[in-house]
């Protein structure tokens, strides 16, 4: 399949990336893609504790095209509890210094609070984070939820069930988080949010305008799952209606690579960024009837299903394809700092050495923290 033409300029917002993944092979999904910048959002990762300093690494090789936005510290959910607001505020000080231009917060995913001690973000722990992140203008990228359907045995897609994605009572509820982020929000309305997926409302477009309404700095990312294009397709005059009106509140991004850090894969999978691309690209431009095919795998599945495009205006798709994110998070990427990041790789070392102490991390690996020191040491 060849990507579609298109006459913005686009910055995915939302790409994953890790070592082993080489990054020439990264700049050659973005050039088969036809994708001009890309922010790069880092998970934790229960082995390694950190792939940062891999991102940072790419983007000192390609500087003005690629931004990175790094995770929090997990290994602190389980040394400093009940500090941890403290502590992420030296540490993402830390990040900017080290070129980060923003945050990805994984913590909102159900599945993640089901293996890491992460407190009710409403809680005081959470404090000094949030007045810290609410007062430089902190960019965070947050996914909060999961398709609501995964609360519900019958519902849920077998591919999710697969990936250990039903939650049941004993994972936290849907609405219980919502209530949590809303509280969060209120005290602190000047937060610079980006809700990953659409912040899953993607079929409760009057309670996402009302947020909107609300905090005027909260957007959305257009990073699939399908549900969100299948909930906006149903409700097609709606979703036009309110792409309009927050034209400005809407980023585009995909999630290539999602899969291969999970699986910790060392090459990227060039059907799959080409699939996400299209999809996503084509819903907001073309009019009329899509059919999507089906890819027999996780984004959209073993049967083919239709779709019915918005066909937005050039006006609308160039905030949402570039436009936004410029704005929110600033013209230009911050410069790598290879010495500090070379300092970070040891602080993750030193990290990985405790937590196997602990016994949270099987066997100590400092394989990809070393292979980072002895890129940025050749520089």
């Amino acid at each position: 399949m060849v990507i579609m033409e298109s006459e913005n300029r686009i910055l995915d917002c939302h790409i994953h990336y890790a070592l082993p993944v080489n990054p020439q092979e990264l700049f050659g999904i973005l050039e088969y893609t036809k994708t001009d910048m890309a922010n790069l959002v880092i998970v934790p990762d229960a082995q390694r504790i950190s792939s940062v300093p891999d991102a940072l690494m790419v983007k000192y090789l390609n500087p003005m095209k690629i931004f990175v936005f790094g995770s929090l510290d997990v290994s602190q959910y389980f040394i400093h509890n009940k500090s941890i607001g403290r502590h992420f505020v030296k540490y993402v000080k830390r990040m900017l210094l080290c070129g980060c231009d923003g945050i990805k917060m994984i913590e909102g995913k159900p599945d993640l609070r089901r293996t890491v001690p992460i407190p009710d973000f409403d809680l005081p722990a959470w404090e000094p984070f949030w007045s810290f992140a609410e007062e430089i203008g902190l960019p965070i990228i947050w996914h909060v939820n999961d398709p609501e359907e995964f609360w519900d045995e019958f519902k849920i897609p077998s591919w999710a069930k697969s990936q250990g994605w039903y939650y049941g009572e004993e994972t936290i509820n849907n609405e219980v988080q919502y209530t949590q982020v809303f509280t969060v929000l209120k005290r602190h309305p000047n937060l610079k949010i980006i809700f990953a997926h659409f912040f899953f409302m993607s079929a409760q477009l009057d309670r996402l305008s009302k947020i909107f309404d609300n905090f005027p700095n909260v957007c959305v990312d257009l990073t699939p799952g399908i549900e969100m294009y299948v909930n906006l397709s149903r409700n097609q005059e709606a979703a036009i209606r309110f792409f309009e009106k927050y034209q400005t509140r809407i980023l585009y991004g995909t999630d290539i690579g999602a899969r291969c850090v999970i699986a910790h894969e060392s090459e990227l999978n060039k059907a799959e960024s080409i699939n996400r691309s299209n999809l996503v690209r084509t819903f907001l431009t073309k009019p009329g009837h899509i059919t999507v095919k089906s890819d027999g795998d996780f984004l959209i599945g073993m049967e083919d299903f239709d779709l019915y495009g918005l066909n937005l205006k050039r006006e609308i798709t160039q905030k949402i394809f570039c436009g936004n994110f410029l704005r929110i998070v600033g013209e230009k990427p911050n410069v790598v700092n290879p010495k500090r990041v070379i300092k970070e790789c040891k602080k993750i070392k030193s990290m990985i050495r405790i937590m196997s102490l602990i016994k949270r991390i099987p066997v100590a690996d400092y394989s990809y923290a070393n292979q980072v020191i002895d890129f940025f040491k050749q520089k």
